[in-house]
């Protein structure tokens, strides 16, 4: 890994530590995932992903993992499994940036609500389906941030491929 990727992946870690200190309250939804996002964007699914399963670990570490350990490492895994999938879509799709960020966000969207919830409930029971609509209010806010925040520093030419 470069020196640069590997400062900006520290970076974006710190970011999404930072991020896990802002959350719904009673949940352990928090904008720990945008620096995760944003990672896969910019710096690599890769480096996304590992942004991604330490910033929830981070989020959950933070509020005493309510779930479990065992749960939040499962969440973790579907963290950085989302974060990979994520940059994967976008960077694969040929066309232009608008349907690269509607498929990446759908693929965010539907891997770390659904999906994610389906691995969890194997844990805990289907009760955890509850928590789709503020998953999904909270996953959607990630995304759109780390899309926007994306596409303004592609604009600055902010990123050397």
């Amino acid at each position: 890994m470069k020196t640069k990727k590997l400062v900006l992946t520290a970076l974006f870690t710190a970011l999404s530590f930072v991020g896990a200190n802002f959350f719904i309250p009673g949940t352990t939804i928090a904008l720990d995932a945008m620096p995760a996002f944003l990672g896969a964007l910019w710096i690599g699914p890769l480096a996304g992903g590992l942004i991604g399963g330490l910033g929830h670990f981070f989020t959950a570490l933070l509020r005493g993992f309510p779930l479990s350990l065992p749960v939040h490492v499962v969440v973790m895994v579907t963290m950085a499994l989302t974060m990979a999938g994520f940059g994967l879509a976008y960077r694969l799709v040929p066309y232009g940036r608008g349907v690269k960020s509607l498929l990446a966000f759908a693929v965010g969207i539907l891997l770390n609500v659904p999906i994610s919830l389906y691995l969890v409930s194997l844990l805990i029971g289907p009760g955890i389906f509850a928590m789709m609509p503020l998953l999904a209010l909270g996953a959607l806010a990630n995304i759109l941030i780390a899309l926007i925040l994306y596409q303004l520093l592609m604009g600055r030419g902010a990123r050397d491929e």
